[in-house]
């Protein structure tokens, strides 16, 4: 190996740790909200109205988070796939779908975003 090549070597090996930083994001915790037979009712007809073939759904797990502006998030599984909407109870009950996962790339970004609101979904 030439000087050239060894320099070269050693510039890519020192910055290859540039730009790492071991930050980690820190929420405050985000308290749990108990999800009624009318809200989980609520949240699946807002989940099939966003499907391609809402009448095939099938739900597992969901969990909700609420926020002191009174914001509730809301995560689960529809199928394989991770949702994840807004709850509005007054003056209508309405859930919003915010994401479906899917595809690889939109699952784990809407998991990603479930974490950040306080949920942390269970691999399906």
């Amino acid at each position: 190996m030439n000087m050239k090549s060894c320099i070269v070597v050693a510039f890519a090996a020192a910055l290859s740790g540039c730009g790492q930083t071991a930050t980690k994001e820190v929420t405050p915790s985000t308290p749990v909200y108990a999800l009624t037979q009318a809200d989980t009712e609520t949240v699946q007809a807002g989940v099939r109205a966003s499907l391609k073939d809402p009448a095939s759904a099938t739900f597992g797990p969901m969990s909700a988070t609420q926020r002191a502006d009174g914001v509730i998030t809301v995560c689960g599984y529809v199928g394989t796939a991770p949702f994840m909407g807004v709850l509005t109870l007054a003056p209508k009950p309405v859930f919003d779908v915010t994401g479906v996962g899917s595809d690889d790339a939109k699952a784990a970004l809407t998991t990603t975003f479930c974490q950040k609101a306080g949920i942390v979904l269970a691999a399906q």
